[in-house]
Order: C-alpha cells, then sequence, then structure tokens
C-alpha cells in the first residue's frame, strides 16, 4: 500500500483515516518526494538522487528566465518517471500570482492513458503540493 503523504507546508506527515494509514493510489508521493525530498541520506542509495533546487528555484523574483528555471527543475526532479516508465509525458507550466509568488501546474501522462495534474500553489508564505 502506498501511504498518502500530506503536504503541511514545512514537509509532510502520513494521513490517518480512522486511526489506520490512509492510502494513495495516484503519483502524488513520487511528485512530492522528487519535488521536496531535497539532499537526504538515502541519495546516497539512490539511482535518482535530488537536490533541493527546485525549491530554492520557486523563491526567485518572477521573471520569464526564472519561470523557465522552475519549469526546467521541475522537469529535471520528474525524468525519472519517464526513463522508469512510469509516465508518458510530464509537462510543467510556470506562472507567478497575485503575490508575487511563483506557481506550477504539472501534468503527467500514464502509460494507462490517465492523466494526473498536480500544482504547487502558495499558502499562508508556505509552498503547497495539491493534486488537482
Amino acid at each position: 500500500m502506498d501511504v498518502l503523504l500530506q503536504d503541511n507546508g514545512d514537509g509532510a506527515e502520513v494521513v490517518l483515516l480512522g486511526g489506520d494509514l490512509k492510502g494513495d493510489g495516484t503519483l502524488y508521493n513520487a511528485v512530492y518526494l522528487s519535488l521536496f525530498g531535497g539532499d537526504n541520506f538515502s541519495n546516497a542509495l539512490e539511482e535518482y538522487q535530488t537536490d533541493g533546487e527546485f525549491e530554492e528555484a520557486l523563491n526567485l523574483p518572477i521573471t520569464t528566465p526564472n519561470l523557465k528555471t522552475v519549469e526546467n527543475k521541475a522537469n529535471k526532479s520528474l525524468k525519472w518517471m519517464l526513463d522508469e516508465g512510469v509516465a508518458d509525458s510530464v509537462e510543467t507550466f510556470a506562472y507567478g500570482n497575485a503575490e508575487n509568488k511563483i506557481e506550477i501546474e504539472i501534468t503527467i501522462q500514464e502509460p494507462t492513458g490517465n492523466n494526473q495534474s498536480f500544482a504547487v500553489v502558495w499558502e499562508n508564505q508556505k509552498k503547497i503540493l495539491k493534486a488537482k
């Protein structure tokens, strides 16, 4: 069972439902850990290492080059999904919001033809990953 992680803006926590761990049948956890996993001890054992570049890029000022940087960092972090056949395509679109923060939308097409969409948005000055 893939246990659902819930982004709280300062890391993630497991979700309980009636005293049991809530499961998740989506790519949410994979996307969350790929984008926000940062540099951690498991990188020594992982073929696809993570870093903090995507999260750092989200804090850049809104300019056309910086929006492209955010998209490129997200694509780099999620490239393993294409390499391993988890996804047929990964599309990213970064834009600025009214609070002068960079947000990004991610659409993943699975080999089954299903699409999953996620967005990194700002709530109370914290970056939150949400399934769309």
